[in-house]
């Protein structure tokens, strides 16, 4: 799976335009790295970048190749280490808008989430229109049963911009939460149609919405359609899970929901799913 947007490869290239001159064993690790990132060999991109950084300590540019770095070793789920590069990456960098959403989701993802709500603290400071920030800080606030403030965030995205993503999803995050699972299916569907590249997530999020309704063949044709590239997600087998319930196949839900358990989801509602289909 390849990992890396057209945005980060191409800020690669302008570093090893800029070093050219100044610096040619520096400019060929940096190629290098680019190389193996479109290649998705990551280990031997982290190598590459650490190398030229090791060359050339003192390079300006070394802030764009920790984010780089950072972003591989999340992949790689080296996560103190990805934790550390962006850390590292942050002062002076010239997009500290995306060092800062890849420390912040980083956070979110090790459980840190105090942290986490301070850099998009600082995101919204310095980038008061940056929409994903604020249904990103929403999401915290919720996790925190904070509705009243996940609400101004999601309202502020609104504001910003109602026909942006983060906007939708902030929308269907409300309608789920009050069990207007239609109004929240509708946005999913909406998502799927329009965006460019549709997320993983929207399926099974729709997904979700389905079973809720009581359309377990649409659920599952959601599953179905993601299935290769959530094989690693703990989410879709709860989901699938569900399905398999809904459809009597006790057996394969409880299999479904113990895999879903082993990958990290919450014990708690995975053990309440799991006595329903004793």
């Amino acid at each position: 799976m390849k990992i890396y947007n057209k945005l980060i490869i191409a800020l690669l290239l302008v570093v090893s335009v800029q070093t050219k001159a100044q610096s040619p064993s520096y400019m060929e690790w940096v190629e290098r790295s680019a190389t193996h990132i479109d290649n998705n060999n990551l280990d031997s991109a982290a190598i590459s970048l650490q190398r030229a950084m090791r060359i050339d300590p003192a390079n300006e540019n070394n802030s764009v190749l920790l984010l780089n770095l950072g972003i591989i070793q999340r992949h790689l789920r080296e996560y103190e280490d990805a934790f550390i590069s962006f850390t590292a990456s942050l002062p002076n960098n010239p997009i500290p808008e995306i060092v800062l959403h890849n420390r912040a989701s980083l956070l979110v993802e090790l459980g840190r989430f105090d942290e986490a709500m301070e850099d998009y603290n600082l995101l919204i400071a310095d980038f008061p229109e940056d929409i994903e920030a604020h249904y990103r800080r929403g999401v915290l606030f919720l996790e925190e049963n904070n509705r009243t403030k996940a609400e101004a965030d999601f309202r502020r995205s609104e504001e910003l911009d109602p026909n942006n993503m983060y906007t939708k999803l902030s929308k269907a995050l409300l309608f789920k939460l009050d069990n207007k699972w239609e109004l929240a299916e509708m946005v999913y569907t909406d998502l799927i149609n329009n965006e460019t590249n549709s997320d993983p997530s929207f399926y099974m999020n729709r997904a979700e919405c389905y079973i809720n309704s009581g359309k377990t063949l649409l659920a599952s044709a959601d599953l179905r359609s993601v299935e290769l590239s959530q094989s690693e997600n703990p989410y879709y087998y709860f989901l699938r899970g569900r399905v398999r319930l809904d459809q009597f196949d006790k057996t394969a839900a409880k299999a479904d929901f113990t895999k879903a358990k082993s990958m990290g989801y919450d014990e708690s509602i995975v053990d309440e799913w799991m006595k329903k289909a004793q």
